[in-house]
């Protein structure tokens, strides 16, 4: 799977209007660092950071209210805080769907949203 192919399908399909791309405000500090090798260097932190400004995305807060759905999802489900705050905050937002490429997260069933893994939208 060549998943910059599908973020990147993903991508122009909003860029067309296809739909909206909504995400966690905690992605904006999730982005800093991928999971394996090193931090990114502050220009390419902040190009990174100004993709987040498209029209096509919505950036949800994290509040108290999302802290507090966020805990309740963790005992519900067993999941981990993170994509529990990104859970709620697409609950908060009334999203359909929710993509993630954690299989443990897109086994979650939960009754008022999908979880799935990302596919090519081309």
């Amino acid at each position: 799977m060549d998943r910059g192919r599908i973020a990147r399908s993903i991508v122009v399909g909003a860029e067309r209007g296809d739909y909206l791309i909504v995400t966690s405000a905690l992605t904006l500090a999730e982005v800093h660092k991928l999971r394996v090798g090193p931090a990114l260097g502050d220009e390419d932190d902040e190009r990174i950071l100004r993709f987040f400004e498209h029209a096509f995305l919505e950036i949800v807060d994290v509040d108290r209210r999302i802290g507090e759905h966020a805990n309740r999802l963790c005992r519900a489900h067993g999941i981990y805080p993170n994509d529990a705050v990104h859970l709620a905050s697409a609950i908060r937002a009334g999203c359909d769907v929710l993509l993630a490429w954690d299989n443990r997260f897109t086994r979650v069933r939960e009754p008022r949203i999908r979880i799935e893994e990302p596919i090519e939208r081309l």
